[in-house]
């Protein structure tokens, strides 16, 4: 398998609500694109159709449904903090989910957490987020999106 880009890291969750049983899965990405495309393609119902999923809901209250992915139904999403084109806060399907945006000179870095997951489903959602990613980054650099298929090896990168 090929991956387009290095793996997330499991990190101890350091939240008071947590007292230290969950952890967050972190990434980090960097796109010669400008914020505003990047933010667009992450944000834009169009865009997000072509590499996530359908979208339907208004507002800050929407549902995705991925193209493709491991057997998994639709995802709930309820945006809390939108500070547009840095900051993103969204509950997604009742956990947590970060995404940073910075402009560099030319080059975007995006920084997403997935925080407050269980250690056990870690291996489950960490290849979920590193396969959506990729495919965001095969959407922006217009190259043929990757397949679920080739990601089921990465579990164990995530425990």
């Amino acid at each position: 398998m090929t991956t387009m880009s290095m793996l997330g890291e499991v990190r101890p969750e350091h939240d008071r609500e947590t007292d230290g049983e969950l952890v967050l899965l972190h990434y980090l990405r960097s796109f010669r694109r400008p914020v505003l495309e990047v933010w667009s393609a992450c944000t834009e119902r169009r865009q997000l159709e072509r590499w996530f999923g359908a979208v339907s809901g208004t507002g800050r209250e929407l549902t995705i449904e991925p193209i493709d992915g491991p057997g998994i139904g639709p995802i709930s999403v309820r945006v809390q903090q939108c500070t547009a084109p840095h900051e993103l806060v969204a509950r997604i399907d009742g956990c947590v989910l970060e995404l940073r945006m910075t402009q560099v000179g030319v080059v975007t870095n995006v920084e997403l957490i997935r925080r407050h997951v269980c250690p056990t489903e870690a291996s489950t959602i960490g290849p979920r987020w590193q396969y959506l990613l990729d495919r965001l980054t095969a959407y922006l650099d217009r190259q043929p999106l990757p397949q679920w298929a080739e990601y089921s090896e990465l579990a164990c990168e995530y425990k």
